[in-house]
């Protein structure tokens, strides 16, 4: 499909951010613990990824219960000195 003016002019202006969701799953009385990284906008955007992203893992099951523990968005900001000599060349 062609893009628009409007997709192009949108992704220049809001680019996709990193975020980290951390959440438990409940299946057939099993608890598994999830960690992903996932793009979006907002909040929104990540809640419709990880749906989509709990589909795919869980296309078998007939019910699953999610929580979910942690969803932020990732800063690229470090502190160099928290690695202040632990790393040598």
């Amino acid at each position: 499909m062609e893009e628009t003016w409007e997709d192009v002019t949108r992704q220049e202006n809001e680019p996709l951010k990193e975020w980290v969701v951390e959440f438990l799953v409940t299946s057939g009385g099993n608890k598994n613990h999830h960690l992903s990284t996932l793009w979006g906008e907002d909040h929104a955007d990540v809640q419709r990824h990880l749906l989509a992203e709990l589909r795919r893992i869980y296309s078998g099951s007939e019910r699953i219960d999610v929580t979910v523990l942690r969803m932020e968005e990732v800063s690229t900001e470090a502190d160099a000195l928290y690695f202040e000599g632990c790393f040598t060349p």
